[in-house]
């Protein structure tokens, strides 16, 4: 590790948890990168999907990672970034019998049903969960499920762009680093209106 990354940040007293993130695409993306760029050192990443040309709006990849699974490409990315972090990239759904124990596990997955099993793993294995999301562009952290409807089929194409997931992300690793009791449902609007 470079000396002095991180001597800006040491009076802010950060933990620094090992983490799941099961979901690598538009949040799970941003938050393995700045996990890993805020000193977080061991991080598991689960996802069975692709890139797709429509995920590049807001993720920083090039046209070259499109068909390529989302925790590989994330995975490199994070090690491009930190080659010090023990990352390991899962091509899979989250499963038992593929996860560890960490301090974290970060769903950022968008299938109701998925989300339900991700939690009940997270429990057994006595790691603490949190649920990163957005809708449009209404925002969510919580220490539970999503707030929002289920599609029929359990997955829902919302309006998508980097800025929510961007700001969901920062503050899910806000979340895990610092503020861990803290939660958050609002719209990016209303973050605006935010007096001190």
């Amino acid at each position: 590790m470079s000396t002095g990354l991180y001597d800006r940040q040491k009076t802010l007293n950060l933990k620094t948890p090992t983490i799941t993130i099961v979901g690598c695409g538009g949040i799970g993306f941003w938050v393995g990168k700045f996990c890993a760029m805020s000193g977080i050192e061991n991080i598991l990443l689960f996802d069975p999907d692709v890139i797709e040309e429509h995920n590049r709006n807001r993720l920083d990849v090039g046209e070259n990672a499109v068909g390529t699974n989302k925790a590989e490409v994330l995975k490199s990315i994070i090690i491009h970034l930190r080659p010090e972090v023990t990352v390991y990239a899962l091509p899979f759904k989250y499963q038992e019998h593929l996860g560890k124990k960490t301090d974290w596990v970060v769903d950022c997955t968008d299938i109701a049903d998925a989300q339900v099993q991700n939690k009940k793993i997270a429990n057994s294995f006595g790691s603490k969960y949190v649920k990163a999301g957005y809708d449009g562009e209404h925002i969510s952290i919580n220490n539970d499920l999503a707030e929002w409807g289920v599609a029929p089929d359990g997955y829902t194409i919302v309006p998508s762009w980097v800025v929510p997931a961007v700001i969901v992300a920062s503050l899910t690793v806000a979340k895990i680093m610092k503020y861990e009791k803290e939660e958050i449902s609002t719209t990016v609007y209303r973050l605006f209106s935010l007096k001190s």
